[in-house]
């Protein structure tokens, strides 16, 4: 099986690479693996990139990056376990559903805050974009 985890640097998303290390033969196998993807938000206002240089903000975003998936990917190594990272800036919600494609993935596999309806319906919600358009199942670790 192909599994997609996207993970963000939170402990909801370390919970979801734990089950993942639990359940390993769930992605081990011929024509299976694991793709780890980390989307960093896109967060600086177009007002304000014309006064920064490209690079600067480029530097931020790859630091932000490298802090989010530092746990998991160390988790991942430690359990020996063998994967792709991918990593974007942009929409969360709809890259989760681009990689996925592009990934061919059998599974896509997220924390989830567990933010209640009010706060979904104010904030909005990846996990809930995610699970109204993915064409494959999606697996919610809490």
């Amino acid at each position: 099986m192909k599994v997609l985890v996207s993970i963000d640097g939170s402990k909801y998303s370390t919970k979801a690479i734990d089950y993942l290390i639990k359940h390993a033969d769930m992605f081990s196998g011929k024509g299976a693996g694991l793709t780890v993807l980390h989307i960093q938000a896109d967060v600086i206002p177009p007002e304000v990139t014309q006064y920064i240089p490209k690079k600067s903000i480029a530097d931020w975003y790859a630091d932000e990056s490298k802090k989010a998936i530092k746990a998991a990917t160390a988790k991942l190594d430690k359990a020996n376990i063998q994967y792709k990272l991918v990593q974007k800036i942009g929409h969360v919600s709809d890259l989760i559903l681009e990689e996925a494609k592009t990934s061919k993935a059998d599974m896509i596999v997220m924390g989830s805050h567990g933010r209640g309806s009010l706060m979904s319906l104010i904030m909005g919600s990846v996990t809930s974009q995610v699970l109204s358009q993915a064409k494959q199942p999606v697996l919610i670790i809490k």
